[in-house]
């Protein structure tokens, strides 16, 4: 499972991209963010939405649309994702992990067996 959205006030008030996945959904993220620090672009299918990745100098953003995301981060932000994804995956219970991003908000939340619904 891999769920991608704006939820508004979720942080404190503020807005954040909220990301829930369950475990295989976190290997899968994890695995193609890997691929596109390597190859400087990879894809993802999950849940009816296509995820673009574009590893891009200048960038650390989410563009949501209907049924597509395109997910731009800049190799410092790739790792980061990479390395929390990693702390998720290893434990056998629901959390959570933010990464800053400049754009639509200013907060993702990379969540594992939470905010399912």
């Amino acid at each position: 499972m891999i769920r991608v959205g704006l939820a508004a006030g979720f942080l404190f008030g503020d807005d954040a991209i909220l990301l829930a996945m369950d475990s295989e959904g976190i290997t899968a993220f994890k695995n193609t963010v890997s691929d596109a620090l390597r190859e400087g672009a990879s894809h993802l299918d999950g849940d009816g939405v296509a995820h673009d990745f574009v590893v891009d100098a200048d960038a650390s953003c989410v563009e949501l649309s209907d049924g597509r995301v395109v997910w731009r981060f800049d190799r410092t932000t790739a790792g980061e994702v990479v390395d929390h994804l990693s702390a998720l995956a290893s434990h056998d219970h629901p959390g959570h992990s933010y990464v800053d991003i400049t754009s639509p908000v200013d907060t993702l939340v990379l969540s594992r067996d939470e905010y399912a619904g």
